[in-house]
């Protein structure tokens, strides 16, 4: 049965034994190039003509012989005779000689014994001839053919990618097909009793099914795979073996998701068990990821992703993607760029974290913030702009350490946002917002981070203000807060996390031992709605948009304090003026 899930190995050993049993995969297809985007050659590409195909000019103007405008000049111009012109998509012909010239399109071909080019602007026409009023250096604005690519030089490499850049020079040396390795077939088994589908009514105590969802449409992002997703199996053995089954029949490698603990209830790791050669790995020391499986069925292979979102993704992302390219013989490797934490970042000691990171480009420097939240929280996802590996030696990176980031997007924030959440940010315009991200903060990061000038903007909550140079904190906030009840009579209670704004100015009216802390006001409502607590201290807003009962104690003023050295600071000020008349 091979490893079990008491036995973890690291993450460098997961990633060596998933390439020793990679099986690559050798059947190929010939398609049209305009089809061969993102698929994966499976041979070496050569030009078979030089590129351009031709000498041709650069611009409009006038072939010439570059000699015969030696000394020219505005004081002494030359004048050649005009003895012709070409059309575009003609062939060449033949120069005249000596103190002739011909008209040439931009794109024509220069003609046989011409060996530069004249634009229409820089000469004047008198009668019959042309005037030129500067010399010239041979091959002035032409391009002799094979000047960008000679025939039979590589175009690319057998296993290389293939992107629109090397479609469009193949496409201009004439390639019209490529020879590239077969689609690699990949099936998908979601299972779990507690799964909706997208759009079926919510019954309490069900989730619905992002998972396959989600990994379907990343690996479906890929042209050289074809995914199939089997849906929602429910937590049934023989089922769950079927599914199994039939997708290891009908693909190459098999993704299923969930059920791979070693749990009462957790059964797909059982299945593996049974299959030649089985399973070669199960549990990796990683954060998030743990109960990962990597198992295989002959020359088929099977990963077993964890239930969480955040840790199945993660998986995919590190593990199994580079997997897959492996098999069509493609080392897969994401765009990385060199970025300084922001924050000191946790880690856990002894494992491999895979790090979900926010990155703001401040000033030219890439900063980079964990992404909160747990392995099931998967909104993670979507804010992240990339994500490091980091073998953790120690439990923390330091703030200001040096990072390598993995990016999902290359569109990088360039507003920083940092502090105490203030609702009415989601009220800026939408191009502030789109370039901005935000950054969740206590007193003592806020303080940190104002005194490295680090962000655009902060959000300060707490009743005692900092004094820190080039802060601008003219434009302030005042959110009504209170105690947000179901019942008249309430002994429980939710605040806010200690540290935070909204917690510091509660102690003045906590009069209840029984206190459950929470990370946001509206998380807070819900607990009270859903009778998790008696009631909670909250922003008006939140209460009502719970229909809770309210009893105001107040008004939270929240401080903008926007950074004087900011490039955008008078854009910023402004924008947060705008918005700020309905709280005050």
């Amino acid at each position: 049965m091979g490893m079990i899930f008491h036995n973890l190995i690291k993450f460098r050993e997961a990633e060596e034994k998933i390439m020793v049993n990679s099986v690559k995969i050798h059947e190929t297809e010939k398609i049209r190039i305009s089809d061969a985007n993102g698929r994966i050659s499976a041979e070496d590409i050569y030009s078979a003509s030089n590129l351009p195909l031709y000498s041709r000019s650069q611009v409009d103007g006038y072939a010439v012989i570059a000699s015969d405008l030696v000394g020219a000049s505005r004081e002494s111009p030359v004048a050649l005779e005009l003895a012709g012109e070409t059309s575009i998509g003609e062939p060449a012909v033949e120069f005249p000689g000596n103190g002739k010239c011909i008209k040439v399109p931009t794109g024509g071909v220069i003609p046989v014994g011409a060996d530069a080019m004249v634009p229409f602007e820089d000469t004047e026409i008198s009668g019959n001839r042309v005037v030129f009023f500067s010399k010239i250096e041979r091959f002035h604005e032409l391009s002799n053919s094979g000047i960008d690519v000679i025939r039979g030089e590589r175009l690319l490499g057998n296993g290389s990618m293939i992107d629109p850049r090397s479609i469009a020079v193949m496409a201009s040396t004439g390639v019209g097909t490529v020879t590239v390795i077969r689609k690699i077939r990949i099936g998908i088994v979601s299972t779990g009793n507690e799964l909706l589908y997208p759009g079926m009514e919510y019954r309490e105590g069900k989730i619905y099914e992002s998972n396959s969802i989600s990994i379907y449409s990343e690996l479906k992002s890929h042209t050289a795979f074809e995914v199939k997703n089997y849906g929602i199996i429910k937590d049934d053995y023989s089922e769950i073996k079927r599914s199994i089954d039939k997708s290891i029949e009908e693909n190459d490698v098999t993704i299923t998701i969930g059920s791979t603990s070693a749990g009462d209830h957790d059964m797909v790791y059982l299945i593996l068990g049974e299959k030649n050669p089985g399973i070669i790995f199960h549990g990796i020391r990683v954060k998030p990821g743990k109960p990962a499986i990597f198992a295989k069925s002959g020359d088929k292979l099977i990963f077993g992703l964890p239930g969480f979102p955040v840790s199945s993704m993660m998986i995919l992302y590190s593990l199994v993607i580079p997997a897959l390219f492996l098999m069509a013989g493609h080392k897969f490797s994401y765009t990385e760029i060199n970025a300084t934490s922001g924050d000191r970042i946790g880690l856990h000691e002894g494992n491999t974290d895979l790090l979900l990171l926010k990155l703001v480009n401040y000033n030219g420097k890439y900063f980079a913030y964990q992404v909160p939240g747990n392995s099931g929280s998967i909104s993670r996802i979507s804010r992240a702009t990339g994500f490091s590996i980091v073998d953790s030696r120690s439990s923390y990176i330091a703030r200001h350490s040096d990072l390598k980031i993995k990016l999902f997007t290359s569109t990088i924030p360039e507003i920083l946002f940092y502090g105490q959440y203030l609702p009415a940010m989601e009220k800026m315009h939408g191009e502030i917002l789109d370039a901005s991200t935000f950054v969740e903060a206590g007193k003592n990061e806020i303080i940190r981070s104002m005194e490295s000038g680090d962000a655009d903007v902060y959000f300060w909550n707490y009743m005692e203000l900092p004094d820190i140079n080039n802060i601008d904190d003219a434009v302030t906030y005042k959110i009504p807060y209170g105690v947000a009840y179901r019942t008249d009579n309430y002994k429980t209670m939710a605040v806010m996390y200690r540290g935070s704004g909204l917690q510091d100015y509660s102690n003045e009216i906590l009069r209840h031992e029984d206190l459950t802390y929470l990370d946001n006001p509206e998380i807070i409502c819900d607990y009270v709605k859903n009778g998790r607590c008696d009631a909670g201290i909250t922003y008006k807003q939140y209460a009502e948009l719970y229909s809770l009962k309210f009893e105001q104690k107040g008004y939270l003023t929240f401080h903008v304090m926007i950074n004087k050295n900011s490039m955008r600071y008078k854009e910023l000020k402004n924008a947060f003026i705008a918005i700020a008349g309905e709280y005050q």
